[in-house]
């Protein structure tokens, strides 16, 4: 009984696809029924998903290497190696003077693992006359004492290499000069 008092009752007749139907319940709430529109069509989110994840690995792998980079960097031996190459006199004679990372961001390519006691770094240095150079060092622990395996720089330009290896330091650690 309340369901007739409530609705307005139209003819079938004077319904068409588009006709409203308004129903009024007791609290003033109008209800409209019509048809509802389509759906649009739905294309697969496939490729979206597949394109994130391999944007979102993407950037996973370059932060992870960038991270890494950063760790080695930063390390005691890269910076002790860095000092060792600015300060001998041949390197600074090998590629001039204020001896430097050779890009703003420099890429230390190896491993630095004391825990195993094995280091092996390589990295690109120049100097203030534009020569580039490939500064190598490998270094093994054995026992208490860590061992140099390789310690050299080679020019980019011609090749020449020159052996770092076991030098004589001063007081201050610099490379001692060879007079």
């Amino acid at each position: 009984m309340l369901r007739s008092l409530t609705r307005q009752r139209l003819p079938r007749s004077t319904l068409s696809t588009r006709a409203v139907v308004t129903r009024q319940f007791a609290h003033k709430t109008h209800v409209v029924e019509r048809e509802l529109p389509k759906a649009p069509s739905t294309k697969s989110r496939t490729p979206y998903y597949i394109g994130g994840a391999i944007l979102g690995c993407a950037l996973w792998g370059v932060g992870l290497g960038a991270a890494l980079n950063y760790q080695r960097l930063s390390s005691s031996v890269v910076k002790g190696t860095m000092f060792m190459v600015r300060y001998d006199p041949r390197v600074i004679a090998l590629l001039g003077d204020k001896i430097d990372y050779a890009d703003s961001w420099p890429w230390i390519t190896g491993t630095v693992n004391h825990l195993k006691g094995e280091v092996a770094i390589a990295f690109d240095v120049a100097g203030a006359t534009g020569e580039r150079g490939r500064v190598r060092f490998s270094s093994l622990r054995r026992g208490t004492e860590w061992v140099t395996v390789e310690f050299n720089i080679t020019r980019e330009t011609d090749g020449t290499t020159v052996e770092l290896g076991q030098l004589e330091l001063t007081d201050t650690g610099a490379p001692a000069t060879s007079q």
